[in-house]
């Protein structure tokens, strides 16, 4: 594997962590922003069509990826809500009105309870809505990471494509490791200055 590949399938990993870390401090909306954004960014990595619109990678992705039957919720169903959640911190947004919308989903975490939940929400005069544990979420954005890992580590034409469409955040990170690097050698220049008195 390239070494490009591995920077890029590493920082795909502290993205993963970084939700898993949310959750386990019970943010529960924050953890599901960077589980969705990892969706968002694997997909389109591992894009293949370069025409296809944002909404269109993050379904292709989970469809191909993602290990699960979709029998309750729709790769459509989780776009849209990512993108009411990333755009308004809601269940509600523009995918979820006019026309043909989908149901908003509405998560619950433990300590909480299903049954509670979709009673408070009933009571709210909510109708028509998905109830999801997030680790829903969390179990379909890791199942699809591993099987775009599996992907890369076993197909050379597909890994170059995934280091392709990685190249603005293979600039980033270099970038920042530079910057990195530069405020170490100030800080140690400052230390160095002062040990001689200058």
């Amino acid at each position: 594997m390239h070494h490009q590949t591995l920077i890029i399938l590493t920082i795909l990993n502290d993205l993963r962590h970084a939700g898993l870390d949310a959750l386990k401090e019970k943010h529960k909306l924050p953890s599901l922003l960077l589980f969705y954004a990892f969706i968002d960014i694997c997909a389109s990595l591992a894009s293949e069509d370069s025409t296809l619109k944002l909404g269109e990678r993050f379904q292709r992705y989970l469809q191909r990826y993602a290990l699960t039957k979709w029998s309750m919720f729709t790769p459509r169903d989780l776009w849209s809500a990512r993108s009411s959640l990333v755009h308004t911190f809601s269940p509600l947004g523009r995918h979820t009105q006019g026309e043909n919308p989908t149901k908003p989903i509405f998560y619950y975490a433990w300590p909480e309870r299903p049954e509670e939940v979709h009673a408070a929400l009933s009571q709210r005069g909510y109708k028509d809505f998905l109830l999801l544990d997030v680790r829903t979420i969390k179990g379909i954005a890791i199942s699809a990471f591993n099987g775009f890992w599996m992907r890369v580590d076993s197909e050379p034409e597909f890994e170059a494509t995934v280091r392709s469409n990685g190249q603005h955040l293979l600039k980033d990170h270099f970038h920042m490791k530079l910057e990195d690097e530069l405020s170490l050698l100030a800080e140690l220049k400052a230390l160095s200055n002062e040990a001689s008195g200058a």
